[in-house]
């Protein structure tokens, strides 16, 4: 079942080329994680981003969080997340990161839906 992230960031004075070129790296490294199914990035203004991810799991989310540990150091130097919210069936891992942060939200699945796929199949036949 997926484990979705969405989260946004205010880039601090004077950092925004070096947040982008880091949110870009990051982007590039994504696309070669086979647990990676969406990593995207957005700005409505200069100096405010918000990305969204998809994972197979959460495990995948630690997966690219362990490989990307020096690019996000880098995203944390050049800008504040301002929230976070983590979507879907979370480890142990991710309770205590979330924990950690008071910007952070998870949201688990709705009770009684913990089987999204029989709906995502149901949607798509409807499409």
């Amino acid at each position: 079942m997926s484990f979705f992230v969405r989260a946004r960031f205010d880039v601090r004075d004077g950092r925004q080329a070096e947040f982008e070129e880091a949110a870009l790296a990051l982007r590039t490294q994504a696309l070669e994680e086979p647990g990676t199914l969406t990593y995207r990035w957005f700005s409505v203004v200069p100096g405010s981003y918000v990305v969204i991810e998809e994972y197979v799991d959460s495990d995948a989310a630690m997966a690219h969080n362990e490989r990307g540990a020096r690019l996000l150091e880098r995203v944390g130097e050049c800008a504040e997340m301002v929230s976070a919210e983590l979507h879907g069936p979370v480890g142990s891992w991710v309770r205590e990161w979330a924990g950690a942060r008071p910007q952070v939200t998870i949201y688990p699945d709705f009770p009684g839906h913990a089987d999204s796929s029989c709906v995502d199949a149901e949607m798509n036949s409807v499409r």
